[in-house]
Parts: C-alpha cells; structure tokens; sequence
C-alpha cells in the first residue's frame, strides 16, 4: 500500500478543506457524469487502500526544503544565519521583519518541491483523518487485520498534522469531525493551547491500542507511522501542553501530567527495543564518535527486526540536495553555503574534560549583543584555542578553522581566516558568514563522487524523548531522575560519569536540561520551538535579537579571535527584528483570518499581524 503514499486518489472528486476549515462537498455522494462515490470507495478493497494512503499526503520534508538552501526554523534562531540574506528574499525578509499575513516566507508556496502552505495543507490532512476515522469500521479490506493498524495511522497522523499547526500557529479549533456543507461557522471557537495539546495525547493513546507495530521493518513500508511515533509526539504534546507558552501561570499539575505522559511513552519506547545509538560501528576513523556517525546513518538502517539504528523513531525518505553542494563550503563545491552555524551555538558546547559550559548558564552574555562572553570559571576554556577540547557533539554538528575534511578521496583543512581557503565574507552565498559551516547529516566523505549518501531527516528520534522526559521531571520535581537523563545523553556523547552534572535546586536544573537540548538537538529544529515554548506570549524572544559571528585573522603562526555583530554592525539595530513577540507564531494566511472573523464576529488574526 505505502509504495502509492505520494498519489492522490484520482478516482474521486475530493473537495479537500480549503484554507481554514471549508467544508469538503456532498456531492462526493452524487455521479452525474458516472464517477465514482465514496459508498463505492468503502466498498473496494484497493480504493480504501488507496484513500488510506493519501492520510501520508503532505508531510513535511524538512532539512533544506523550506526555500532553496535555507532551513527555517534553524535559520531563524539563535543557531544560524542564512546566506541567502544576499539575495533579499526567504529568511531574510523575516530578519528584516518584512513578512507579512499576506506575504510569510514560511507559508508561502513558492514551488511545490518546498516545504510551504502548511495552513493548507494541514487542515486537508486533518479532514481525510477524520473522513477515515469515520469509515473505518465498514470500510473493505483486503486483511482484516488492517482494520485497526489503519486506524491506529488514522489517529497518529491526525495528532502529528494537528501538532505541526499549533506548533507553528498557535492555538486552533478542534475538529474531530467531517464537517457538514451547512456546518454554522458563527459558533466556532479556537480551543486552549492546553486543550489543543490533550486532544493530540488522546488522540496519540488511541493509536498506542491500536494494531500497528513498533518498528517498521520493511522497506515498502518506510515511512508508515508505528506506535513509537505515536508515542513520541505525545511525548512532545504533553511536553507543550506544560510549557510556559500555554501555561503562562506554572500550573504544577501541567508539569505531572507531562511528567506522567513523557514517562509512559520513554518508558513504552525503551521496553520495545529503542535505545540510544552508542557504538561506532565504523572502522577506519571515519567518524569521531558515534553521534556523529547516527545522523549520517541511511534509513534502511533503522528497518529490520534487529537494526543498526534503534534510536530512530520516524525518518524521512525523500531526496534532498546533498550536503557537499549547499550546506558545505568552497572546499566541496563553490556553490551555496544555506544556513550557518552562529557563534552563540559554538558557545554552548561544553569542555569535555571538565564537563563545565564554556559560559556562565544563567548569564552567558556582558552584553545584549553576545560580544562579551561571561566565561564559566574553571571550565579549561582557552579563548586562544577555542575549539580545543569541547564536547563531541561540537566536532558532529560545525565544521570550524582547522577543521579536517574529506573532498573526495583526499583530506583537506578549513581554512576560515582572512585569505583562508574557505574565509568568512559579508555578503557571500558561497562562504560563510559566521565563520562556521554545519556537517551535521553529512556523509564523511560528501562530494560529487559519493552524492546522495547523506542521513536523512529524522522526525523523531529517542534522545529527543530522553530531554523532554528531562525537562518534565525537573519542572514536576523529580530533579535526580531529569539529571540522570540527561547525563545518560552526554555519557552517549563521550562525557566521563565523573564529570556528571549535578544541582541543588530547580532553577539551576531547569538550565542544564535546556542547555542540554540547545547541544543535543542542535540543527534539527529544535531551538526554534523550545524558546518559544518557554517564553509567554507577550515577551520577546531576545536570544534572537543579536547574532555574532568569529572572525580570524592570522599572522605567521599566531592567530588572533575577534566576535562580531553578523547583519548589522550598528549594536543599536538588532541583527533579526524577528525576535519580536509576534513571531512566536506564524500569522493565519490573510484571507482566511478576515473569513473567519466575517463568521464568527471575533478575532481570528494572531496577535500582531
């Protein structure tokens, strides 16, 4: 079934739910010119099959699909700045706080190769859910044993579109039902952000008492959710349900109850075989540790009863532009550079000796523009050679000045200096602009001559599970059991246990779990939800305000390192006005807010836009 996945039924005339929640025709039901009805469609093995198959319509590709070579959500916050900012469009028209309800780079639809019109497409996605939902009991089946895995599909894929659009949007109706022609939209209501968040949980332990499996461990059926997907996006749910976005006041008893679901589902997840990738299983020097080897790993690596790969929960399978041509640097290719990694990103990895951050948690900054490090005493930094000794996870995820990298067959160094090899420029598609380039996905030896190796885009994966189920028992009170978490994800990373962290209250706790998320889940996304999810809805986000860079000069062997202000050179001017309030969400598609409030009478519009 999952081989048809990308085709649409084109046996059906389907009226999908245009923009906000546009009612799909009756006249499914009605053949003037001899077409099929959806009676005909349950009553046909294959074209239930087939109609089940489009629930996988629209899901996201993510990686560097947003606009050409830009991530979105990595270039927006405080990880990355993308290079594209040359040519006036994508990310940086948000840098420049010129997007708009009417015109948004993220949910405007620029080709259909890229990840866009999520408001769309997502609404369409939650329709065919429920429409399945609702047939599924009478529908004909080929096995009668697809019943309840299609169900359990049903429902997991319902909770992941429905958290995808809060997640970006905010709070939203629910709807659980096929809406009729005649529905009376004056009534509707958006729902809580808590309530938005309950509803996914519901929806994700239905699934988990469903018929589908654990793993997937067939190639024809890649990217089919399991239980274990539905798992981890209740755990993230419930993880937002208790975040100060939507529980603005720290209401306790919505840090247990995301302590209890995180629990639940880590717990589910690890008594069904899924454990954190540990062992290298490269020979040859490769990779310098395991972590950085998993995110080069291929799919197929994850498929089989006993995989390689059991810490991947749901990866994609589509073909993206691979990293020696756009996300490397002019060693590999010359071509784009995309999205690059910040200095505030290098800053957060730790010594490995020490196990101490580079800078001080709680006030990492002198200065509203990052400039100014305040430095971690003790840490074993040295300012002189600052990408001396840092936590591994650093040497998986940035490519640095006196990086080593595989061209081919022959191995060469990064060179970022004034008049390196790869050098820091201001206004370059090709070169960075921070001083760094990301390597994290890539292949070892990415070029031309082994194009289209590199890891793919991991959805869900346990050590993400792992720092939410962190970060709820701190806040519920279970410090020892969030530090014991979290120093299982840095003994994986190389850590020593005897540089474990450890606290003596809750704030400090709190700062060592989203420190850990800010190294642990860096370039996969990540960042950009969390500080959202951890500031209210009217403060700004002012880690995104300023971006810094490192620039270096070299003179015979000395080399001499200078932080510096990347988008703007006037510290009164922040380097991205998207930092502001507003952008915790992205802003309802303009005609659809102005519909909605024409029915209902009341404000559709996110605050701000």
């Amino acid at each position: 079934m999952m081989k048809k996945i990308k085709k649409y039924v084109n046996y059906i005339n389907l009226c999908f739910l245009i923009g906000m929640i546009t009612a799909c025709s009756d006249t499914l039901n009605i053949t003037p010119d001899g077409r099929l009805t959806m009676k005909d469609v349950w009553a046909a093995p294959d074209l239930s099959a087939q109609f089940m198959s489009n629930l996988y319509n629209n899901i996201p590709h993510k990686g560097r699909r947003y606009f050409w070579f830009d991530n979105y959500p990595i270039a927006l916050s405080d990880e990355a700045w993308s290079n594209d900012d040359v040519e006036g469009h994508g990310a940086v028209l948000c840098y420049n706080g010129q997007a708009s309800a009417s015109l948004h780079p993220i949910d405007y639809e620029y080709h259909d190769r890229f990840d866009a019109d999520y408001w769309v497409k997502y609404w369409q996605q939650i329709r065919l859910c429920n429409i399945m939902l609702e047939n599924i009991d009478h529908c004909a089946l080929n096995k009668e044993e697809d019943r309840e895995r299609w169900r359990g599909e049903a429902y997991t894929l319902r909770a992941y579109f429905y958290l995808q659009l809060i997640k970006w949007y905010g709070p939203l109706p629910l709807v659980d039902t096929v809406l009729p022609t005649d529905f009376d939209y004056s009534k509707m209501r958006k729902a809580t952000g808590v309530e938005c968040c309950k509803a996914i949980v519901d929806d994700c332990e239905k699934a988990l008492s469903s018929g589908m499996p654990w793993r997937i461990t067939a190639t024809d059926e890649k990217m089919r959710v399991t239980k274990a997907v539905a798992a981890a996006i209740r755990s993230e749910a419930a993880l937002l349900a208790a975040s100060k976005i939507f529980n603005e006041n720290n209401n306790s008893e919505l840090w247990k109850y995301a302590y209890e679901k995180n629990e639940d589902s880590f717990n589910q997840l690890i008594s069904n075989g899924y454990e954190l990738y540990t062992t290298l299983h490269s020979t040859n020097g490769e990779y310098p540790n395991a972590y950085c080897e998993y995110f080069s790993l291929l799919l197929d690596d994850a498929l089989s009863n006993n995989p390689i790969d059991k810490e991947t929960i749901w990866e994609n399978d589509f073909v993206h532009e691979p990293y020696y041509y756009v996300s490397g640097c002019p060693l590999q290719s010359n071509y784009m550079t995309g999205d690059v990694p910040s200095q505030q990103l290098v800053d957060a990895y730790d010594m490995l000796k020490t196990g101490k951050p580079v800078l001080d948690l709680s006030k990492p900054y002198n200065d509203e523009c990052c400039l100014y490090p305040n430095y971690n005493e003790g840490s074993g930094y040295n300012p002189n050679k600052p990408y001396d000794g840092r936590d591994p996870r650093f040497y998986a995820t940035v490519k640095y000045d006196g990086s080593k990298l595989q061209v081919g067959d022959e191995i060469k160094t990064i060179e970022t200096y004034e008049g390196g090899n790869c050098s820091r420029m201001d206004a370059s598609r090709t070169h960075t602009r921070t001083g760094y380039y990301p390597c994290k996905y890539a292949y070892y030896r990415s070029s031309t001559k082994y194009a289209g190796r590199d890891g793919g885009w991991k959805y869900y994966r346990l050590g993400a599970v792992y720092l939410n189920l962190a970060e709820a028992a701190i806040e519920a009170g279970h410090i020892d059991e969030g530090l014991r978490l979290i120093n299982d994800i840095r003994h994986r990373a190389g850590f020593s246990p005897s540089v474990d962290v450890t606290s003596s209250s809750q704030d400090e706790a709190r700062l060592l779990v989203r420190h850990e998320r800010q190294v642990e889940l860096a370039w996969e996304e990540y960042r950009f939800f969390d500080m959202r999810r951890w500031t209210a809805t009217n403060e700004n986000l002012d880690n995104e305000k300023f971006l810094t860079g490192m620039s270096i000069k070299k003179k015979g062997l000395r080399k001499t390192y200078t932080r510096i202000l990347i988008g703007t050179t006037d510290s009164s001017k922040p380097s991205k006005m998207s930092y502001e309030a507003k952008w915790h969400w992205l802003p309802i598609p303009a005609k659809e807010a102005a519909l909605m409030e024409t029915k209902t009478g009341v404000k559709w519009q996110n605050e701000g836009w």
